[in-house]
């Protein structure tokens, strides 16, 4: 009989042991290994991001070159949140960081993917051989729709160059883009300017020349009928002062 009732008691114990395991076993959220992020899913969520990225006005060619068919996730519920290596420049090889964000536990995981993305867009091409030093006129110049994938920067209307010549000359045919022009100088070469001409009590004017192209504030060679070889600061459109 004592033995009986001695294993009885372990029996309970026993059962109240297990009872406890089983307890703190399902406070423990479940991570089912079997579940999957679709390769579809991936891409979507990159290409998506691409659209916010690139201006409405271009157009983008996307290729990936290492997306998978499918990825583990640790659990069901996730999204997707993409950011970039270049997101300024979006534009040739590009790699993606798709970090999987889980909502019923502080975890999250990281997929990188890298594309290749072309572009298409309307730029201004020349019609004819342009030299340095002179401002880009309408007829010179003509709205190509192109591939701008390796263009830096171009030019897609001429009122963007409003106050720009030249810097290089540029062949017939050619895109135009940013780095082949400067600032259009305030005085050019040859132009008429009011030489101001002041001391301590007195502000003289005289007629002049620039010797040289000049932008605001810098310092440029000037001739007027009585001496040559002045310098002068730009002080404005026409308008130069001594400094010597």
């Amino acid at each position: 009989m004592k033995e009986l009732k001695s294993g009885i008691r372990v029996a309970l114990r026993l059962w109240h042991a297990i009872g406890i395991v089983i307890a703190l076993v399902s406070a423990i959220p479940i991570i089912s290994t079997a579940q999957t992020i679709t390769g579809e899913s991936v891409k979507s969520a990159v290409e998506n991001y691409i659209t916010k990225c690139v201006p409405r006005s271009v157009d983008a060619v996307v290729e990936f070159k290492d997306l998978k068919r499918s990825y583990a996730a640790s659990a069901k519920d996730y999204s997707l949140v993409v950011s970039s290596t270049n997101s300024v420049n979006m534009r040739g090889l590009v790699t993606f960081l798709v970090r999987v964000r889980y909502q019923h536990y502080n975890n999250s995981e990281t997929i990188p993917v890298t594309a290749e993305i072309r572009t298409f867009q309307n730029v201004l091409v020349t019609n004819q051989t342009v030299q340095p030093h002179c401002k880009i006129e309408s007829e010179q110049v003509s709205t190509v729709k192109t591939e701008s994938t390796d263009l830096l920067n171009p030019v897609t209307d001429l009122s963007q160059l409003k106050h720009k010549w030249t810097s290089r000359w540029i062949q017939s045919g050619k895109a135009l883009t940013f780095d082949m022009f400067d600032d259009e100088p305030t005085v050019k070469r040859g132009d008429e300017v009011m030489i101001v001409v002041r001391t301590k009590n007195v502000v003289v004017y005289e007629q002049g020349n620039a010797l040289q192209d000049g932008k605001l504030d810098e310092i440029i060679n000037v001739v007027n009928e009585y001496r040559d070889n002045l310098r002068a600061r730009v002080a404005g459109k026409g308008e130069v002062v001594l400094v010597n």
